[in-house]
């Protein structure tokens, strides 16, 4: 910040960004809440592992730091297992060439006699058949 941008802060004359605020906290390490409330220690607490300071800089929510934590310590053949179960599921999305919102089972007034495999087949024309539609009519 240059020295006149930090003057008319002080003076009153100029609000702080939200932009500077975080700037200022992660550069001097000071608690965001008290630097704009005045409540709360001045400094932040230092991080006590590497989970905590990803943590606070990625700004995880309590979900989401503990889903990381029981993944780091399962057994590394164990998070493999989750990988591989992961990249297997997203193939067998992708194989059928359906889109993932589309309804799981077909009501019974469409099967009208169909095979699961022409079902599959007719959704997945009908699907590309309108994505060429939308992407035409975007061109034009």
């Amino acid at each position: 910040m240059k020295q006149n941008s930090i003057a008319l802060i002080e003076s009153g004359k100029r609000n702080i960004s939200e932009q500077a605020i975080l700037s200022i906290c992660r550069e001097f390490k000071v608690s965001e809440e008290w630097l704009k409330t005045g409540i709360g220690e001045m400094f932040a607490p230092s991080p006590t592992s590497a989970l905590d300071a990803l943590a606070l800089e990625q700004k995880l929510t309590y979900g989401e730091y503990i889903l990381i934590e029981k993944m780091l310590h399962l057994k590394r053949e164990v998070r493999q297992s989750i990988l591989d179960y992961i990249v297997e599921v997203a193939a067998a999305i992708n194989s059928d060439n359906i889109p993932i919102d589309y309804p799981a089972v077909p009501s019974p007034v469409t099967l009208g006699g169909k095979t699961e495999q022409e079902l599959k087949d007719m959704v997945g024309k009908h699907f590309h058949l309108e994505k060429e539609a939308k992407e035409k009519s975007e061109v034009s």
